[in-house]
């Protein structure tokens, strides 16, 4: 027979439930904090050796087969305009455009692929060398540009981020679809 008085097994037992319950609390609020991280989609790309990506909020379409029409007079990032479905896009060589190296024989051989981009302001089909997967990244996991950016390259990406070991550029659409003349 137990020597301990019905007190005493009484309050252990009711310190053991109180254990029980902040456990359980904790755990429920834990797994609140996990369901509530907030994250945003990306459609990798590359340029040359590096990976980039812009967020699949302003992305409309692929496209991997385009006829480009070349018009004169435009920077030399504007390649021409193709036609989709009706609509006349331009077609922007964003590797240009941000003075970074890339396939640069993908015109005289094949047309690459492109991707099709939008803001409130404007529609463009970016051409890149290849197009990568769709990742979902947690925002907080977002870091500001490197600082060791080439300055023409630094204010076409809003951000980077860790993926797989590689360092990804973020592009800034609202940037990189500015109306020529507005920021130049």
């Amino acid at each position: 027979m137990s020597s301990e008085s019905p007190i005493i097994r009484e309050s252990i037992a009711q310190q053991s439930l109180d254990i029980l319950r902040t456990r359980a609390e904790s755990l429920a609020l834990a797994e609140d904090v996990e369901t509530t991280v907030e994250t945003m989609g990306l459609l990798l790309f590359r340029l040359g050796e590096e990976w980039y990506a812009v967020p699949i909020a302003g992305v409309r379409e692929i496209i991997n087969d385009f006829v480009l029409t070349p018009i004169p007079r435009v920077p030399e990032f504007i390649r021409g305009v193709m036609n989709v479905r009706g609509e006349i896009v331009s077609v922007t060589d964003i590797a240009l455009l941000m003075r970074i190296a890339s396939d640069g024989h993908r015109f005289e051989r094949e047309l690459p692929a492109a991707i099709i981009v939008r803001t409130d302001l404007c529609v463009s089909a970016l051409v890149v060398d290849e197009i990568g997967d769709i990742v979902e990244v947690a925002r907080d996991a977002v870091e500001p540009p490197l600082a060791t950016l080439d300055r023409s390259q630094v204010e076409f990406i809003s951000g980077s981020v860790y993926l797989e070991g590689k360092l990804i550029g973020i592009v800034n659409l609202d940037r990189v679809l500015e109306p020529i003349g507005e920021n130049s």
